[in-house]
């Protein structure tokens, strides 16, 4: 799983880490492990990812993906945060 700038503080810099589940939530839940507090930051009260931040997959994708979305060994997860002003 790939972080933006944004989130790497997090990591102690880490620009990447090697997660594993069958969705992309349960990926996020092993990120939560490693990196405490991250879901915090990616997400709402009720779960859902804050419109800041993008989630695709093989960086193949035009859209952002949802996260019940179903991932293989070997894909890439890229978290991306967008600009927001006003």
């Amino acid at each position: 799983m790939k972080l933006p700038p944004a989130l790497q503080e997090l990591g102690g810099g880490v620009e990447a880490l090697e997660v594993s589940g069958r969705t992309v939530a349960e990926c996020l839940e092993e990120l939560e492990e490693r990196l405490p507090g991250i879901k915090e930051v990616l997400l709402d009260r009720q779960g859902k990812l804050l419109r800041a931040f993008g989630i695709y997959l093989n960086a193949d994708s035009l859209r952002p993906i949802e996260l019940d979305t179903t991932v293989r060994d070997g894909d890439e997860i890229v978290i991306l945060n967008f600009l927001m002003g006003g």
